[in-house]
This record gives C-alpha cells, sequence and structure tokens, in this order.
C-alpha cells in the first residue's frame, strides 16, 4: 500500500474545520488522534501541494481568514478604531506575504 493510500478521504471535512480554526497540521493529526504511520501520511497529505487535503486545509484556512476579516469590517464600519486599525494591518500583512510567495514562492 502506497504511503499516501494509508489515509483515505475520511478526514477532509475535519481538516478544512481545524484549517478555518488555523490549527497546524501537527496539531490537526493530534485532535483527530492519529497516531503512527497514518499520522505521517495524514501530514505529508495536508503539506503536499495538489493533495485534496492539502486543497481543503487552505480552503478552511482561507475561509477563516475570510470570516475574521468580514466580523472586522463589520466593527470598522460602525466607527471602531481598533477595528479600522486592525482590519489595516491584517490587509497589508496579506499583501505581504502574497508578494512573497509571488517572488520567492514563500
Amino acid at each position: 500500500m502506497a504511503p499516501f493510500e494509508q489515509i483515505g478521504e475520511d478526514y477532509i471535512a475535519q481538516v478544512r474545520a481545524f484549517g478555518a480554526l488555523g490549527y497546524s497540521p501537527d496539531r490537526i493529526a493530534s485532535m483527530l488522534s492519529i497516531t503512527g504511520m497514518k499520522r505521517t501520511c495524514l501530514i505529508m497529505r495536508i503539506t503536499s501541494p495538489g493533495d485534496t487535503y492539502n486543497t481543503a486545509y487552505f480552503n478552511g484556512k482561507s475561509i477563516g481568514e475570510y470570516n475574521i476579516d468580514a466580523e472586522l469590517a463589520k466593527k470598522a464600519e460602525k466607527g471602531e478604531v481598533d477595528a479600522i486599525i486592525l482590519q489595516q494591518q491584517r490587509k497589508d500583512e496579506r499583501q505581504e506575504l502574497d508578494l512573497r510567495r509571488e517572488l520567492f514562492g514563500i
């Protein structure tokens, strides 16, 4: 059995949900009580670009970030200064990360 086949598609929804909460792949494996070779396989799949688990994980992370940004936007519209500042900081950080990914692949 190939290493990736040791983990079926059973955990995709949970990986997406935990990704939305910002959990690391290692923490996700712990939360799912996966041990041994299955744990290694799950972490490999989450961190392997193009894998369905990787897609689910980053989709979850994006949804989590969106939810935070949407809440900040609501508060910023009401004039909450802290929300306005934090919203701008998050926007700046996201632009910097996108630029790093584009230029350096990190």
